[in-house]
This record gives structure tokens, C-alpha cells and sequence, in this order.
């Protein structure tokens, strides 16, 4: 009987903590997609000091396959592009927890180009939490030109 006791309470202490890891996963989600649309519309904006504020120092960054050496190129990349950005088709963006401090997103976007073909984005961020904040640890994002198919 004690067995029988034993067992129905390590099963009751596992389903709780399984639970509370879905809920920090949940959490986490909440937390990623905050950081991600607040680093989103600092970028849109030309606030390119709070873009790079949201970046670990040590980021890796590749845009359309290139390593691009340090941070300062991606803040004088934020800081040279013209805006205001053309207004995309598609925008979605896809959040992958994997702890309670890490998790990635994806970014799927698609512009028009001209009568032919359309430009299409993708980014991906690979985000950690370190003192309670989200700062964005690698960054790849790749943009291709490609013919618009009715």
C-alpha cells in the first residue's frame, strides 16, 4: 500500500512539473514575441540604438550567407537604409521557445518588387535571456528575388 501511495504521488509531483513547464514555455512565447515586435518596430523606425541595444555584443550576424564582421556594421547598416519600408504582403512571424532563456523566431516577409517578381525575406533570431532581459545572440536573414506565379 505504501508502494501504491508512494507511486500516485511521484506520478502527481511530474504531472505538476510538466505543467508548470508548459506554462513557462508559454511564457516564454509571450516574452520572445515582445522582444521580437520591440526590436521589429525600432528597426522599421530608425531607432537603430535600440535595435542594437536588443543585440548581445558578441552577435553573429549573416545576411544572405556573408558574415558580417560586428556589431558597429549592423548599426551603420540600421542606420544607412532608406525607409520608410515598401509595405509587405506577408509578415509572419513564428516563435519557438526552447527554455525559459532561450528561443528562436522566424520572420517570413514578402514585398513587391515590380510587375515580375517580388521580394521575399526571411530572418531568423536566435534570442537568450541573460538578467532578466532578451537580447538576440545570432541573426541570419536572407532575401531573394524570385518571379511572382499566378
Amino acid at each position: 500500500m505504501k508502494t501504491l501511495i508512494v507511486g500516485i504521488i511521484l506520478i502527481f509531483n511530474i504531472s505538476n512539473t510538466i505543467k508548470a513547464q508548459t506554462l513557462d514555455l508559454e511564457n516564454v512565447k509571450s516574452e520572445l514575441k515582445e522582444a521580437a515586435l520591440k526590436e521589429q518596430n525600432a528597426f522599421k523606425k530608425g531607432d537603430c540604438d535600440q535595435v542594437l541595444s536588443l543585440m548581445e555584443n558578441d552577435i553573429t550576424f549573416l545576411a544572405n550567407g556573408r558574415k558580417v564582421p560586428s556589431k558597429q556594421i549592423v548599426g551603420k547598416f540600421c542606420n544607412s537604409i532608406p525607409r520608410p519600408f515598401k509595405t509587405a504582403l506577408i509578415d509572419k512571424l513564428d516563435i519557438y521557445p526552447l527554455t525559459n532563456e532561450s528561443g528562436y523566431t522566424i520572420r517570413t516577409l514578402e514585398y513587391p518588387n515590380d510587375e515580375e517578381t517580388k521580394m521575399q525575406e526571411y530572418v531568423t533570431k536566435i534570442w537568450r535571456k541573460a538578467n532578466g532581459k532578451w537580447k538576440i545572440s545570432h541573426l541570419h536573414s536572407t532575401v531573394k528575388k524570385v518571379p511572382i506565379t499566378n
